[in-house]
């Protein structure tokens, strides 16, 4: 077996792959526009999806000629290493895609110990690791194994996740297109870090796709038996590669319809008594399912048993990786009990949307994340400073969706912000709750009547 030395994110293939790849997606993409004839939303649909694009270009550059190294090199290995096996022996599609990691005992174990990196085959024992390439693996098949074609399809598939968010929220709130699609589909930090060959790019789709459907089936009643398919699938992505998002995900949604549920019902008398029944049944079926779901060995890490000793590894482990990176911080240590993790929570909420501050900028991709964080910093206290502290969770808990986009996101930015202590890193982690934090916060500033729908930062911000 020849050793797989090349590890170039650009190729001389890429001169007619790539133009293959953008002519079938603009293709598809177009065709898929029309759904949207006539609507406002349609305007958004093909510059969201370039600009993504373009971004997965922009990474491509940085890490091949900036960094380095980076965990999309260490994937593009592993995707290269089964393209060779699938290759060589259509066969190993089977020891590929019927297993849950890579076992020493598998048959093209060999592909990945002997691919000329040394590491390879250790990351791939990991479901989570594992799980990125398989995903990628029939776009490998399909572009000749072109880095750049591989990440614009996994690009294509954050954007369509990213899509149905922004179109559900649509359907809510049809007043705020223009800012639902500043939070979605053009904040930077998802265009940037969820569009490659990254565990981001995979779950900012399925939260997407798991997110809308969980919406068709609960509260539209359209499409239920597909979307529950949908449902499945995106969860059980989820699981293997973050399963921490779907661990925040599930509570937050199953608040969303009890509070839902209990709205609908006129009849004051019955809607105390409805509450009672709705709230135990609700609580009682979100700690079953939690319980099942950090019983399994993805997400056993998880439980409460052990989510104090994960935090911890995962802060030293981090803080590691401030010494050789000087972007690192901290929110103090985690002690062996869960009351302390608790403390540290709101400045990991802190931490995740408002920094790191200026002052706190080593490089200049750090430049654009405390830039993105200081307009949430600007954005909040223009929306303190109008509608008022109180007023605005008032506005917050008086809406079940926005009480899930609450939850998710504040529960969501907490974990990241205590356990990752390396902005570099909490950069990437965060993505999935900024957009949920942005759309409540525009909801309530529209809903006070003291904003503009189509206006994010007026001339006067202070």
């Amino acid at each position: 077996m020849n050793e797989i030395t090349d590890t170039r994110l650009f190729r001389d293939s890429d001169f007619y792959l790539v133009p293959l790849c953008l002519l079938l997606m603009f293709i598809f993409m177009y065709i898929k526009r029309r759904k949207y004839n006539g609507l406002q939303m349609q305007r958004y649909f093909i510059p969201a999806l370039v600009w993504r694009l373009v971004f997965v270009f922009f990474y491509a550059v940085i890490v091949q000629y900036y960094y380095g190294a980076g965990d999309t090199l260490m994937y593009y290995r592993g995707v290269t290493d089964m393209y060779h096996a699938v290759s060589d022996d259509w066969s190993h599609l089977a020891d590929i895609f019927l297993v849950e990691k890579m076992e020493p005992s598998n048959p093209i174990y060999t592909y990945f110990m002997y691919d000329g990196h040394s590491v390879t085959h250790y990351y791939m024992e990991n479901a989570g690791t594992f799980a990125v390439c398989k995903f990628a693996l029939p776009f490998s098949l399909l572009f000749g194994n072109s880095y750049v074609c591989i990440s614009f399809c996994l690009s294509l598939f954050s954007f369509a996740g990213c899509w149905r968010i922004y179109k559900m929220f649509c359907e809510m709130f049809p007043r705020l297109q223009w800012k639902f699609a500043l939070s979605i589909l053009f904040l930077p930090s998802i265009l940037f870090w969820g569009g490659s060959l990254l565990k981001d790019s995979i779950c900012m789709g399925s939260l997407g796709f798991a997110l809308y459907a969980a919406y068709q089936i609960f509260f539209t009643k359209r499409k239920v038996f597909v979307s529950l398919i949908i449902l499945l699938a995106c969860c059980t992505l989820l699981l293997y590669i973050k399963p921490y998002i779907l661990l925040c995900l599930l509570p937050a949604f199953i608040l969303w319809m009890f509070l839902g549920f209990r709205k609908r019902i006129a009849d004051s008398g019955v809607r105390r008594l409805a509450t009672l029944f709705l709230f135990a049944g609700a609580l009682v079926g979100g700690v079953l399912l939690l319980g099942k779901l950090t019983q399994t060995e993805l997400a056993s890490q998880y439980s409460t048993e052990r989510i104090v000793e994960t935090a911890q590894g995962l802060q030293d482990e981090y803080s590691k990786l401030e010494e050789s990176t000087g972007s690192g911080y901290s929110v103090g240590p985690i002690g062996d009990s869960f009351a302390s993790l608790l403390l540290l929570f709101p400045l990991g909420v802190i931490t995740t949307f408002f920094r790191p501050f200026l002052f706190e900028v080593r490089n200049p991709l750090m430049l654009i994340s405390a830039l993105e964080a200081f307009a949430f910093l600007c954005l909040i206290y223009m929306a303190f400073r109008k509608i008022g502290f109180r007023r605005f969770f008032k506005t917050v808990f008086s809406s079940p969706v926005l009480v899930f986009c609450f939850v998710f996101a504040f529960v969501f930015a907490g974990i990241v912000g205590v356990t990752t202590a390396n902005f570099g890193s909490l950069a990437r982690y965060k993505i999935p709750c900024l957009p949920f934090f942005l759309m409540m916060v525009f909801i309530v500033m529209d809903q006070s009547g003291k904003f503009s729908p189509s206006v994010v930062f007026g001339r006067r911000l202070f």
